[in-house]
């Protein structure tokens, strides 16, 4: 299933995560979900009091979900805990349908926040998915077999900033994101990075189904 919507802006609102259930229609999995579930969503966390309906560790593979099982993966602030990003994201291929998206949040490199909790355990610049983005130069490595197509990134929160100023600030570093990681950021770094991207599914001959 091919989406055309932007799930990422849908969920990073200018007055925070949304509230309502944006999905009625699709089938949700929120992984690493703790107390703010997102709403609508299939919970997934190793905390027993979370807010999770499947209480399971995502370094144990499989995850107990059936192949091609979810339109949309959600995982906010989840990714600098686990202790394989590449295989958790191959469980996300695995589970997606596809077309199907993911949409991460993580914290920036630059951040004093990123390295305040002690359970962080990777650091992500803007460029750090791209192993696992299709046509990505840092791909040509093929650490995995999997493979995502780039729908949207963003330095901080997908929603337009309210100030014009800063909305000309993110324009600016997304347009020039090495310059940014490489020397801007140690002034101004913002909190966040946040990916969508669709699964790419295979067929037996190797070729991507159009």
């Amino acid at each position: 299933m091919k989406h055309k919507r932007s799930f990422a802006k849908e969920i990073y609102t200018q007055d925070g995560i949304v509230t309502g259930n944006i999905f009625p229609d699709l089938k949700v999995l929120d992984v690493g979900c703790g107390q703010r579930k997102l709403k609508g969503a299939i919970g997934l966390d190793v905390v027993p009091n979370s807010e999770a309906d499947v209480i399971h560790d995502v370094s144990k593979l499989p995850w107990p979900f059936e192949n091609d099982s979810f339109d949309v993966v959600f995982t906010n602030h989840h990714l600098e805990h686990v202790e394989n990003p590449l295989q958790f994201l191959g469980e996300v291929h695995r589970i997606l349908k596809p077309g199907g998206r993911v949409v991460i949040q993580v914290p920036y490199f630059r951040r004093a926040d990123a390295y305040t909790d002690l359970t962080h355990r990777h650091f992500f610049t803007s460029r750090s998915l791209d192993y696992v983005i299709e046509g990505a130069k840092l791909a040509s490595y093929q650490y995995i077999e999997y493979r995502f197509k780039k729908i949207g990134f963003w330095y901080g929160w997908p929603a337009v900033s309210r100030n014009p100023i800063v909305q000309v600030f993110k324009n600016f570093i997304t347009e020039h994101p090495r310059f940014y990681d490489q020397y801007l950021s140690l002034l101004l770094p913002v909190p966040c990075l946040t990916w969508e991207l669709e699964v790419m599914k295979y067929s037996p001959s190797g070729q991507a189904p159009q």
